[in-house]
């Protein structure tokens, strides 16, 4: 029930007003009168109604001063003024006070119950509301871990498109990613399963054990580092150690260690099993997580020579051979250069970028290979460039050998970068060149085509078909070279030339629009007066005098 007040200095209107309205009809029940504003305030405080119904001019305090005082106290109350007072001073007061409605005495009750209706809906609505967002609220709040976990799951695994949005948005869920390790716990118990261990238990035990193995990491280590954990799959969990509060890096090593090995002894007895964990190189900010997780993962690969139930450090991989992942950069060096080959400037910079960032990511690489990497997509780049120069005798065709002596001296990737970035920025504008050389010449080609036939029923296709390209590059030339579309060009042309036939008084309009390739003289006619501004008629007297 939305409780309701009444404040008239009048015992016979505060009588009317509780009698006369049916409040159970509204969901509403009267809870309070007052004869003056001060009363009137009083009750506000303490049964803090839903609605308000008061006079203006009343002892004590009046119903304006009231309102203005009350505003903090009952913000989502609907305040209705009910005066005898038509002074529009008072009902502009009152609208800004933000009272819900105005009415004067003596009122209609069809009036009053209309008021009311309408301020209990706006308080349902308020209600209804209120609940659906504490619903959403609690179901946000219930499902935050999951949307944190598939978030930095995302950020470990490079799939946040937008990466600086995925960043903010981290931040805003409460995760800020400073100094940090990465580990990775594996359940050894997987390997050992059965080909005929039954599909749905394995499942539903892996999915048991992952939920113990979390709980347990969670324990183990919150009373020291801040955790996360994020599910890789049923097999893995992956978890984030920050605030590294140890002075030096391996007193965070030891104290990381003691846990794991306390995390391993907890998980046997309880579960029955071991676990293998990996643990990354120290970390800093969100942007190093793809590049630890990797470590972790391949930290793990080594569990083939060091048994199962092992911890394992990355940076103690000194003595074994290490891959290093360059297919990356593979895609990056064909993404550019199917931007130079497209003659697309700004694509190739963003290729470029791209490039320098990936290389820069791989850390520790090989120095030869990204030498080699670097002379043979500049040697691509080249062929690209040499194949453009052909019968021109470009003095540039055949410079390799230079390059290579360059590349060969150059002591850090800055230096190879300048290479890269000249070689590009010089080929991709000889292509653009090229291609805008290429499309003036068809275009020069298309107007002459259209020049010899523009009197016959040509169409956009034809035209095509003549150059031996599709009907769409030929309306991406018109509209890109000449600012208009094929059709427009088209009738431009045809009411240029019927205006030089129209001057010769021998030929009839009709005659004309056949001479130009319309046959139809009503089409002909409302042809001529859009691209002329005037009739055919008119345009023959105004040159023939």
């Amino acid at each position: 029930m939305f409780k309701v007040l009444i404040i008239d200095d009048e015992p016979i209107i505060r009588k009317g007003i509780k009698n006369i309205v049916n409040w159970n009809q509204f969901g509403c029940e009267v809870c309070g009168e007052a004869g003056d504003g001060l009363a009137g305030r009083e009750l506000i405080e303490k049964i803090l109604p839903d609605i308000i119904i008061t006079d203006i001019r009343m002892p004590e305090v009046d119903g304006l001063s009231m309102i203005s005082e009350i505003r903090n106290i009952v913000p989502d109350s609907k305040v209705i003024i009910l005066t005898g007072y038509r002074d529009f001073d008072y009902a502009h007061e009152s609208i800004k006070l933000g009272a819900f409605d105005y009415l004067l005495k003596p009122t209609k009750i069809e009036e009053l119950n209309a008021v009311v209706s309408r301020a209990v809906k706006e308080l349902r609505f308020k209600l209804d509301k209120n609940a659906e967002m504490e619903k959403m609220r609690r179901t946000y709040e219930k499902h935050l871990p999951l949307i944190k976990e598939k978030l930095l799951y995302n950020m470990m695994c490079g799939l946040n498109g937008d990466g600086e949005g995925s960043f903010s948005q981290a931040e805003q869920l409460g995760i800020k990613i400073g100094n940090f390790v990465f580990g990775i716990v594996e359940n050894d118990k997987e390997e050992s399963k059965g080909k005929d261990f039954a599909e749905s238990q394995r499942l539903q035990e892996s999915q048991f054990y992952q939920y113990g193995i979390i709980s347990t990491v969670e324990e183990v280590f919150s009373d020291v580092f801040e955790v996360f954990c994020i599910s890789l799959n049923l097999n893995r969990t992956a978890f984030l150690l920050q605030n590294l509060s140890g002075s030096t890096v391996s007193d965070n090593q030891e104290k990381i260690n003691t846990k794991c090995v306390y995390l391993q002894e907890i998980i046997k007895n309880c579960f029955g099993f071991t676990v293998s964990i990996a643990l990354s190189s120290p970390g800093n900010g969100y942007k190093e997580l793809p590049e630890k997780l990797r470590e972790c993962r391949e930290a793990l690969e080594h569990k083939f020579y060091l048994g199962v139930n092992s911890i394992i450090f990355y940076k103690d991989l000194g003595p074994f051979f290490k891959y290093t992942d360059y297919s990356e950069l593979t895609d990056r060096q064909k993404a550019l250069f199917d931007n130079i080959r497209s003659g697309n400037f700004d694509a190739v910079q963003q290729s470029l970028s791209a490039i320098i960032e990936c290389v820069n990511n791989l850390g520790n690489f090989d120095r030869e290979y990204i030498k080699n990497f670097y002379f043979s997509t500049i040697t691509q780049i080249n062929s690209i460039k040499t194949s453009l120069a052909k019968g021109d005798n470009d003095p540039e065709g055949n410079v390799m050998t230079s390059l290579y002596i360059m590349i060969e001296k150059c002591e850090n990737v800055v230096d190879l970068n300048a290479i890269l970035e000249n070689a590009a920025n010089r080929t991709v504008e000889k292509v653009h060149e090229f291609n805008s050389n290429n499309m003036k010449l068809l275009l020069r080609k298309a107007l002459d085509y259209i020049g010899n036939h523009y009197f016959e029923q040509i169409t956009l296709n034809q035209v095509a078909e003549n150059l031996y390209v599709s009907p769409f590059y030929v309306s991406r030339m018109f509209k890109k070279e000449q600012g208009i579309n094929f059709v427009d060009y088209l009738n431009e042309l045809r009411i240029n030339k019927a205006k030089e036939l129209l001057a010769d008084a021998r030929y009839k309009t009709y005659e004309v629009a056949q001479a130009v390739g319309v046959p139809d003289s009503h089409y002909f006619s409302k042809l001529f007066r859009k691209y002329a501004g005037m009739t055919a008629s008119e345009y023959r007297e105004s040159v023939i005098r």
